[in-house]
Order: C-alpha cells, then structure tokens, then sequence
C-alpha cells in the first residue's frame, strides 16, 4: 500500500472539498446582508478546517513513489465518500441544522451518494447558506468525487489503480473511455453534467422558482439526488411546468453520458444503436403507461378508500394530471432522484403500486449515468442470460449466446452480474432484518432497504415519501449510511476493502 500517495490524493480532495465549501460561504455571506441569515460564520470556519486537513496531508504525501497499484485505487474510492461526509457535515453540527453527530453524518452521507433522504423536518427554516451546501454535496457526488479530482487534478498518473478507480466512479459493467487518457473522458463527462446543470437552471427558473430554488433543484436533479430547498420538495411549487422540467432532465441524468459526448460531435445515432438506452426508453414508457392504467382501475373499484382517491389526483383528475402523475413517479424513481411531487405518495396509493415501484428501484438508470440501483444493462444481460438458459433446456444442442449491441457477453462478465444481483438481494433481506430488530415494522424496514442501497430517497411507512428518516434509530443511521455508500459504489467496490485478503502483503 502507498501510504504517501494516499496521503497526497485525500490531501487533493480535500481542498478540492474546501473550494466548493468556500462557494457555499460566498452564498451565505450575500444572503448575509440580503436576507439576514446567520450560517457564514460556520461555513467559513468548515471551510478553513477542511482547506488545513487537506494542505497538510498533501504536504505529508509529496515525496511519493510515482503510480498506483489497484489496492491503493479500491481504498481511494471506498474512503473518499466517508472522509468527505466528516467534513460536510460540519457545517450541520455548527450552525445547529442537527443536534447529533448521528444525524450529521447521515445527512451528509445522503447527500454525496445522491440519495436524498433526510432526517431534516424544518427545511424552510434552514439559511441559504446552509441549503446551498446541502444541494452541493448532491452535485459533487453525482457524477463521483473522484473522477472530479481525475479531471481537474492529474496528479494519479498512470497504473492500474487510476483506470479502477475510474470504472469504480463510471458505472455499469465497465467505464466507457471516451478519449485514450482518463483524465480526457473525465473531463469531457463534467463539461456535459456542467452544461446539464446550467440548463436545468436557467429552464426552471424561467417558472415559479426563484434564482436560487433553480440552481439547487438543478444541481439535485442532474445529480438525480431529490434534496429541494423546500420541505414539501417540488410540491411546494404547485407547478405542472416544474415537474415535467424535472422529470425530463431526470430522464437525461439517466442517460449514459458518453451518448451526449457522441451526439455532441454529430453521432446522435449512437443513442438508438445503444442497446441499454432502447430497453431504458421502453421502461420508462411501459411503467408510465401501466401506472395510468393502475390509476384508473384503482379508482373505478369500491374498495378504493376516500385517502388512495386524494393521493391520486382527487375526484376527478383529467388524463393530463394522471399522465404527469404516472411520469413523473416513473422518472424519480427510476433515475433515484426521489423527488416529491403535487401527487406524489405512492405509500398512499395503496400496496398495489409497491411492486412496480420497487421493480423500477432496483432497476435504476443506464450505467455510466448518475442514477442509482443495478442500471439497465445489468437488467438486460440478467433477462438475456435467463432467456438463454431456458432455450439450452430445450435445446441442448443448439448454441445460445447472450449478446448486447450485437456484441457476445463474456461469460465473466455475466458471472459477474449474477453474483451482484444475489449480493444487492441479499444484503436487502439482511438490512430489512436489522432495522426489525431496531423497531421498525416490516413495511417501513423493508422498504428503507431497498431505498437505501438503490440510493432512492423516499421508502415506505415511517419513512414513505410523505416522511422523513428522522424515526429511524440512530444504529440504523448509521447502517443505512453504509448501505447508501455500498449503493452509490455498486457494493464490491466498498465489500472488498473489509475482506481480509484486501490487506493481506504477498
């Protein structure tokens, strides 16, 4: 292990932390004498703590040996977001936003992995300062801290530590290099998710939004995050126009990136050739039109409680209203921005709309997107490998290969596949029973698993979308902290590094 060189690069990314922190102070110090709010102070005291951590480490790490080996990259990436989570938090513990370490931690946590729950049930009472920073942390972890650093900081070199880490941040069964150096496609991915952002921002606010509103929903939802700079989320705007903007770029931010980078030098073919953007779009389309149809059925039958008929648009909802009801849930759930809407509890709904809902958690965006959950290729291999499967019962002789893009999967990489889909269900079902140990009745662990490790936002019951996670006991916190990270890093990223061989010397 190059303990120097990992002194230097967490040195790195902490200033690179201070500088976005320093960001959020500049906010705070406007609405200082603006609004009158009070959180500069913290900010700027977090801001300089963490610039002194970082400079200090990147002095004790100079004299390192050049290269990075794959143990060196795993540890880099596992740590990055835990270390990154202390400082943020920070600014919540001084300014008095929570009053436990516990919460702190979990809020910051949620942020930078882009889950969006939160344990925060005075949000409108919270200063700007505050809420930028909180918005931030979703956009720093949206597309991965680390390839950030890759980006602007070329200080990795070369090995085979660089090229883990970048497939570790991008993904999906392996990064997509759009350039030969990783530094290059790194760069080129933040100049896309920057330009996303600036749209998303300026389209919204050309609605009810505010400056600020939009350039924090806009940060929230091209990370695909769901934190809103108002407790009622999106809902607060009474807006048609808010939603359908945010479902749209929710639908973007689901995308793989490298298909923007190709459409910006004039393949836009590239997008229908995609195979996983196809069955993406097919999802999407069919989970949209089922939840209409749902709807309506559910509506039309007796045992439909006066509740479920409120929570679905009232008495008499036009089809323009389901239709932006069933598209809007299909897209923050499935991109796991977690956003809620005007009609958005699907808690409410009733247990007929939990499975389909689960489905689109577990399935998530495309890989090389900022979306949580399995993504879409792995869904397509795993189908395909079934399928293939079964025609090799049937036909023993015949030879079925499983492609994607007209290109055989390796037998490894199918491996591969099956083995984190059993992982990602396993450790659901293990969550789910540890927070039933801590209390929670099976709906709400349950749910909160599958949300946790999808890095969705809202789960069920005590922690459904009409809820915050401020019920869930503290050692649950901490739990579903983890979960979140082994979500965000596509779990054996994070599992390898607690395995003993992980530090065995050979």
């Amino acid at each position: 292990m190059n303990y120097r060189l990992l002194r230097y690069v967490f040195g790195v990314l902490l200033l690179m932390e201070s500088f976005f922190m320093l960001v959020s102070t500049g906010v705070a110090v406007y609405y200082r004498f603006a609004a009158g709010d009070s959180d500069w102070l913290c900010l700027a005291l977090t801001t300089a703590v963490t610039a002194l951590a970082g400079a200090l480490l990147w002095r004790s790490g100079r004299k390192r040996e050049p290269g990075m080996e794959k143990k060196d990259g795993y540890l880099i990436v596992s740590l990055a977001w835990i270390v990154f989570s202390f400082f943020g938090m920070m600014p919540y513990l001084l300014y008095g936003t929570t009053d436990n370490l516990t919460d702190a931690f979990f809020e910051a946590m949620s942020g930078f992995t882009t889950t969006g729950s939160t344990v925060l049930e005075n949000i409108d009472l919270q200063p700007h300062g505050i809420l930028f920073w909180r918005s931030m942390t979703h956009w720093l972890g949206g597309l991965g801290i680390v390839v950030f650093s890759l980006a602007l900081l070329p200080l990795i070199g070369g090995g085979t530590g660089a090229n883990m880490m970048f497939d570790a941040e991008t993904t999906g069964l392996g990064g997509s290099k759009l350039r030969p150096k990783i530094q290059s496609t790194a760069r080129r991915l933040w100049g896309i998710y920057l330009s996303l952002t600036l749209m998303a921002a300026f389209l919204l606010s050309l609605g009810p939004m505010t400056l600020f509103d939009a350039v924090n929903v806009a940060m929230s939802t091209v990370a695909t995050g769901g934190f809103a700079p108002h407790q009622a989320s999106l809902a607060y705007y009474h807006s048609s126009y808010v939603e359908y903007i945010v479902a749209i770029f929710l639908f973007i931010a689901s995308l793989n990136f490298s298909l923007f980078y190709y459409a910006g030098v004039g393949r836009w073919k590239m997008f229908w050739k995609d195979e996983e953007f196809r069955w993406f779009v097919r999802i999407v389309l069919c989970f949209t039109g089922l939840f209409v149809v749902m709807i309506y059925i559910v509506r039309s039958v007796d045992w439909a409680s006066e509740q479920q008929v409120l929570a679905m648009g009232g008495t008499n909802p036009g089809f323009l209203t389901v239709l932006r009801m069933s598209f809007f849930h299909v897209m923050t759930i499935v991109s796991s921005g977690g956003f809620q809407a005007e009609y958005f509890d699907y808690d409410a709904w009733g247990m007929l709309f939990w499975q389909p809902t689960f489905v689109l958690m577990m399935c998530g965006g495309c890989a090389g997107s900022t979306a949580g959950g399995m993504k879409v290729v792995r869904v397509a291999v795993f189908v395909k490998s079934i399928k293939s499967h079964f025609i090799r019962m049937l036909h023993p002789r015949q030879v079925s290969i499983v492609k994607l893009n007209e290109r055989p999967v390796p037998t490894g990489t199918i491996y591969k596949v099956m083995a984190m889909f059993s992982v990602y269900v396993i450790l659901i079902f293990l969550s789910n029973f540890i927070l039933q140990i801590l209390g929670l009745d099976v709906e709400s662990a349950f749910g909160t698993s599958i949300s946790a490790f999808s890095n969705t936002g809202p789960g069920l019951g005590l922690t459904g979308p009409a809820f915050t996670w401020a019920s869930v006991p503290d050692a649950g916190k901490w739990m579903l902290s983890f979960a979140m990270l082994m979500g965000r890093l596509e779990i054996f990223t994070f599992l390898i590094v607690l395995t003993p061989e992980f530090w065995r010397k050979y």
